[in-house]
């Protein structure tokens, strides 16, 4: 039974949360957050014990793993403490906001042994990791164009506004397409060039940007992220991989069973939910393999290092955005 500790009581906090009641050799034994009220709300499931302070858990909770559900300016300062405690961490996606922090933080985990991955749930995605393994059984031919979406309204809940702040968040290239990112650089190829365009923070409160990757393999790929849509707008993900021989095409919207309309502060809102449970909900899947890694001594499935890859396609989006020149990766 591996003993957990989660820092960090927001929005994926409370999904880990939920996710960990279906994993059977995970227990949470702390919940930190600097609003207390937020970690009792997730705690009080588990029995889990409640702090406010990081230091404070440290000293009076034993565990085995840190999850890091933290803003990602944080990130690396978390990781390289528990670490040093000889602690695996779990670590939400990006890895950190530089190169220079990911690499402190891969190069710690091996220094101290300890297990250490990061969230890049969409592998865990069937709908992501069915299309791959159709891409893998050579069903399309070659793929010669992947074009992927992540589109929605400005996150405006997120504590101190952090999003909004490009040292804080690094904007939808680095916190919102590294998904996409991730998935196509571990299914498809390594990225050679990046050129991207995106308002770079000049609309307040909105932002939306757009990467074109050539792989090495030669395989073109449209990479698009918004935070520019109007308050209360769906989220939605989609993607094509047209290739020699046909074509896949995904939109969560279609894929939803479930429709919610609502009414919110006078405003319209609707909502697509596609809910996913026990053995193929992803946040479980990808959590319960790591608790597998730890268990079982061996190196997780996304290792630090892939992190880092993803990131660094991210960063040069980016800069690719600020220069208007395309950035060799």
């Amino acid at each position: 039974m591996q003993r957990v500790a989660i820092i960090g009581a927001g929005t994926m906090g409370r999904t880990h949360c939920n996710a960990y009641l279906n994993i059977p050799d995970a227990q949470i034994v702390a919940v930190c957050d600097l609003d207390r009220s937020k970690a009792e709300g997730l705690a009080v499931r588990h029995g889990a014990a409640v702090f406010t302070s990081y230091e404070e858990m440290m000293s009076a909770a034993e565990f085995d793993i840190l999850d890091i559900c933290l803003p990602t300016y944080l990130h690396c300062k978390y990781a390289l403490d528990a670490m040093e405690h000889g602690l695996h961490v779990f670590c939400e996606k990006p890895i950190a906001l530089t190169e220079e922090d990911a690499l402190k933080m891969i190069e710690k985990a091996e220094e101290c042994n300890v297990r250490f991955t990061v969230g890049h749930v969409l592998r865990f995605f069937p709908s992501y990791s069915n299309a791959a393994e159709l891409c893998r059984e050579g069903r399309v031919g070659v793929p010669r164009l992947i074009r992927t979406t992540r589109n929605q309204a400005f996150p405006g809940w997120s504590w101190q506004n952090w999003y909004a702040d490009y040292e804080k968040s690094g904007g939808p290239f680095v916190d919102l397409v590294i998904h996409d990112i991730d998935w196509i650089i571990h299914n498809f190829g390594e990225v050679e060039r990046v050129y991207a365009s995106s308002f770079n923070g000049k609309a307040e409160r909105q932002e939306h940007g757009i990467a074109i990757l050539r792989l090495k393999n030669g395989t073109i790929c449209h990479v698009e992220g918004s935070w520019a849509y109007p308050k209360g707008s769906v989220f939605r993900m989609t993607y094509e991989i047209a290739g020699t021989d046909g074509d896949i095409e995904y939109d969560s919207v279609k894929d939803a069973p479930v429709w919610i309309q609502s009414s919110e502060d006078g405003q319209y809102r609707s909502d697509f939910l596609n809910p996913m449970s026990g053995p193929v909900e992803p946040y479980m899947l990808e959590l319960k393999s790591f608790i597998n890694a730890v268990e079982e001594g061996r190196e997780p499935l996304i290792s630090g290092q892939e992190a880092l890859s993803a990131l660094r396609v991210s960063l040069a989006a980016l800069e690719s955005s600020r220069t208007g020149c395309a950035v060799t990766v």
